[in-house]
């Protein structure tokens, strides 16, 4: 074996005794992942500088990034247009929109595994394509839910290497059982024991670290708001369950905030990221559940979901609305996102054109243009919208192959061209 294959036992020291792993812990060997790694890299370059991209950005001081769940892949290219530091992938909006399947579905892990990763593929050629043609340098990175990762651990280490290949630089899966997975904002919720749940962890990362992406892996509980565990087996679990079972055949949980922190302290050691999904936006847990996990691990970075789920309109003066973020940021909140935004955003925008133009008001549709003319003075192109979803980069294709006087060019005579 050459010493500069991509499988070569220096090449993985090499990699995994980097400073990025300083601080985390791996269950198994470098021999381990050479025993799976081909000798040449099968990915392409998009998940590796994403993530390490995105290391760096969360690592920034006094600085946190916060971004937008896209629900399809132009509210992704509006963002990349707008130069977000991240994009967020929700697996309710997969769900909801942008799966595999021949439905809709609610947030109950109903659809296409392959989903998310396809989605993410999409959004990655979706803004390769444009950048070549605005001649940027990058596309900003993409962190993704993995869901409960649709089982067990081979299911995690499938899927996650599905990601990268797909192009992800950072990925969540949540403590949930799968089989019975909900919206975290939903009840129902079922976790699994301590060491199930970082035997995941331990895939996911056995995952990356063969395919040589270094995705930025964030570990989800649900903990502080569901109601039962699968198992007493864990020793640690123990001191927050009833000691009697549901007639489901689960264990009432009965401290969930005790619990809640117990689990993310024993997830730290394997995740870059710590996230409580919550079910409200309360700032006096979140500065309490910072301050435990980081009196253990002073530099965990921690992420903080600003979902549409809660009801944000009177919970909060305008003043408090506006400092929040920052807030949670002096916490240690360095990833933030609101993680629905683009359903919420397409489904409201939408009914309000239909409701005013239902019965053939065409001036709905003025108004409509209007309101893209005037976004347009501040860098919005979606009025051409031939041009939006890549027609610049086919013609350059067809100027090449057929020369720039064919007749056969679509934008030559586009009303788009002559009217916009």
């Amino acid at each position: 074996m050459s010493s500069d294959s991509f499988n070569d036992l220096t090449q993985i020291n090499k990699y995994i005794e980097s400073d990025r792993w300083k601080d985390l812990n791996r269950k198994y060997l470098p021999e381990d992942i050479q025993k799976l790694r081909a000798p040449f890299k099968t990915i392409s370059p998009i998940s590796e500088r994403g993530a390490s991209k995105l290391w760096k950005l969360l690592n920034q001081k006094e600085h946190f990034i916060s971004g937008l769940g896209a629900s399809t892949a132009q509210q992704a290219l509006q963002m990349f247009n707008l130069d977000y530091e991240f994009i967020y992938v929700s697996g309710w909006q997969v769900a909801a929109e942008s799966n595999n399947g021949i439905n809709t579905y609610p947030d109950l892990s109903l659809y296409p595994s392959n989903s998310g990763p396809n989605f993410v593929e999409k959004i990655n050629n979706t803004m390769l394509q444009k950048m070549v043609e605005l001649k940027k340098i990058e596309v900003p990175p993409i962190i993704a839910d993995a869901e409960s990762g649709f089982g067990g651990v081979y299911n995690v280490f499938n899927l996650t290497s599905q990601f990268i290949h797909s192009g992800i630089a950072g990925l969540h899966f949540e403590d949930q059982l799968a089989s019975e997975k909900k919206c975290g904002h939903m009840g129902g919720k079922v976790v699994i024991p301590t060491h199930e749940y970082i035997n995941k962890l331990t895939s996911a990362r056995l995952a990356s670290d063969v395919l040589g992406s270094p995705i930025v892996l964030i570990a989800r509980t649900d903990s502080l708001n569901a109601k039962l565990m699968t198992s007493d087996f864990d020793e640690s679990d123990k001191p927050y369950l009833s000691n009697k079972r549901t007639a489901d055949g689960y264990y009432p949980i009965e401290k969930n905030h005790e619990m809640a922190i117990s689990k993310s302290l024993s997830y730290a050691e394997y995740a870059d990221v710590i996230w409580c999904e919550t079910n409200t936006p309360d700032l006096g847990f979140a500065k309490e559940f910072a301050s435990e996990i980081r009196k253990h691990y002073p530099d965990k970075i921690l992420a903080y979901n600003c979902s549409p789920s809660f009801n944000w309109t009177d919970k909060f003066a305008d003043e408090e609305i506006i400092k929040f973020q920052q807030s949670l940021a002096d916490f240690g909140y360095s990833l933030q996102f609101v993680s629905l935004a683009g359903f919420h955003s397409m489904a409201s925008s939408m009914y309000e054109l239909a409701k005013n133009y239902k019965g053939g008001n065409m001036m709905a549709i003025v108004d409509l243009q209007k309101n893209e003319l005037e976004l347009s003075k501040d860098g919005y192109t979606a009025i051409k919208h031939q041009q939006e979803v890549g027609g610049d980069y086919y013609e350059s294709i067809g100027e090449i192959v057929m020369g720039s006087d064919s007749k056969l060019l679509s934008k030559k005579d586009s009303t788009e061209e002559q009217q916009f």
